[in-house]
C-alpha cells in the first residue's frame, strides 16, 4: 500500500469554510428565487384547451344526432317483416289472377262444350 498524503488541519478547515461560503451563497440565491412567485404565461395553454373543448363538443353533439338519428330509424326486423308481406301479397295476387284465369278458360270450355252438346243433341 501507497503511503498516504496527509492534510494539514488548517487546510482542510479552509477547504470546509469555503464549501460552507458556497452552500450558504447557494442557500440564499434558492431563498432568493423561492420568495419571488413564478409568472407563467398561460394563455396558449387556455387556448389549446378551449380548442379541444369544442373538438370535443362538436364529437359529442354529432353522437346526439346519431343516437336521436337511431331512435327513429325503424330497426331491420321491421323492415323484413314489411318485406315478407310485401311478399307474400305479390304472391296471393299472382296465385288468385292465375286462377281467375283459370276459371274464365274452363268457364268459357264449359260454354263451348255445352254449345257442341246441344248441336248433337238436336
Amino acid at each position: 500500500m501507497g503511503k498516504q498524503e496527509r492534510h494539514n488541519i488548517d487546510t482542510i478547515a479552509n477547504v470546509l469554510i469555503d464549501k460552507l461560503g458556497e452552500m450558504e451563497r447557494t442557500a440564499s440565491r434558492i431563498e432568493k428565487a423561492s420568495k419571488e412567485p413564478l409568472k407563467i404565461d398561460t394563455e396558449e395553454i387556455e387556448k389549446i384547451f378551449q380548442a379541444r373543448k369544442n373538438e370535443e363538443n362538436a364529437i359529442l353533439d354529432e353522437l346526439r344526432a346519431a343516437r336521436s338519428k337511431n331512435s327513429i330509424r325503424v330497426p331491420n326486423w321491421v323492415w323484413g317483416i314489411i318485406g315478407g308481406l310485401v311478399l307474400l301479397s305479390m304472391g296471393s295476387i299472382f296465385y288468385a289472377w292465375n286462377k281467375a284465369e283459370d276459371y274464365e278458360l274452363k268457364k268459357f270450355e264449359a260454354q263451348y262444350f255445352e254449345q257442341e252438346y246441344n248441336k248433337l243433341k238436336q
